[in-house]
């Protein structure tokens, strides 16, 4: 009985205490706020569209918050590098701005500006330079077992380094797999089961696709470990198959990206985010901004692909 007059004492004392951190503030005494143009944008010469987000933010003390931000689809967007330059149209479906890159091809090496305006004569704009494609070589398949003797496959990939300046990296990648199908070869109607699914890449139980040389700058460099089809590979039925009997094909396309610094930070920002989401601990963690004279991240990044199949 007293240890639970002691817990119920406990939670009155934590209840009160959690009270008196609160403060209401008077939005009045915040001041005036103004609204910026929010420029979100990643280029890249492998970008099939060019296409750049541009939003207006909304005031905390604006009482007419449900009309006054969002999308700023009569705004105008201009990308430009040295003395070359294209105006990018708003594409309502997908509520972004866009060009064709055939008409302004995005190159290794160059630097790039985005500026935008909207008729209220709020402006914003942002620089990034294209990182030199990284040098991928290999992928290699590889396996752990639990502790029920049961086999999750993943790959990692390889590439060397390029010395004398911080580099930064992410990883993505499509496995594609068919199943054994044994009443193929008697029904004529059947088909083997085929799906194309991400790579998941995972560090210390969390997701994560960010990497940077740090320490390890001009040396061959591997990626976190990509798991392979997660739920199909570590079924019961798959304990004492190998990666042969499990697939009658399978390949992955590999994909490595050589990104600038503001793109890494931006989405190591996201991946934390994620992470902290529904834990009132967390700590707060700020995107980073590189727009000026607004909000937003406007970076590059060069991909390089290796399509391999797994044996």
């Amino acid at each position: 009985m007293k240890r639970i007059y002691a817990i119920f004492l406990l939670l009155i004392f934590l209840s009160s205490g959690c009270g008196s951190m609160r403060q209401e503030i008077d939005p009045a005494s915040l001041g005036e706020i103004d609204k910026k143009l929010v420029i979100i944008g990643f280029i890249s010469p492998q970008d099939t569209v060019l296409a750049v987000k541009v939003n207006i933010t909304r005031p905390v003390t604006d009482a007419n918050h449900t009309k006054n931000y969002g999308i700023a689809p009569d705004a105008t967007v201009i990308l430009s590098s040295g003395n070359r330059s294209i105006q990018l149209h708003y594409n309502g479906k997908y509520e972004y701005f866009q060009a064709d890159p055939k008409k302004f091809p995005i190159r290794s090496g160059e630097t790039y500006r985005i500026t935008a305006q909207n008729p209220a004569g709020l402006q914003a704009s942002g620089t990034c330079t294209v990182p030199q494609p990284a040098k991928l070589q290999e992928v290699r398949l590889d396996s752990v077992e639990d502790s029920n003797h049961r086999k999750q496959y993943f790959v990692r990939y390889y590439w060397q380094d390029d010395s004398q300046t911080t580099n930064y990296y992410q990883t993505a990648g499509l496995f594609a797999y068919a199943k054994p199908c044994p009443s193929c070869k008697t029904d004529a109607n059947a088909k083997p089961e085929a799906r194309t699914v991400p790579v998941l890449f995972e560090s210390a139980g969390q997701r994560n696709t960010l990497l940077t040389d740090q320490a390890q700058d001009g040396k061959r460099l591997e990626s976190h470990r990509g798991l392979l089809n997660e739920a199909a590979a570590t079924s019961s039925s798959a304990d004492k198959l190998n990666f042969a009997n499990l697939y009658e094909k399978a390949t992955v396309k590999a994909a490595l990206l050589n990104v600038d610094e503001a793109y890494y930070k931006y989405h190591q920002a996201l991946e934390l985010q994620k992470r902290a989401d529904g834990n009132p601990f967390a700590e707060p963690v700020l995107l980073t901004n590189t727009i000026q004279g607004g909000l937003g991240c406007f970076a590059a990044y060069n991909q390089a692909f290796l399509t391999v199949t797994l044996k």
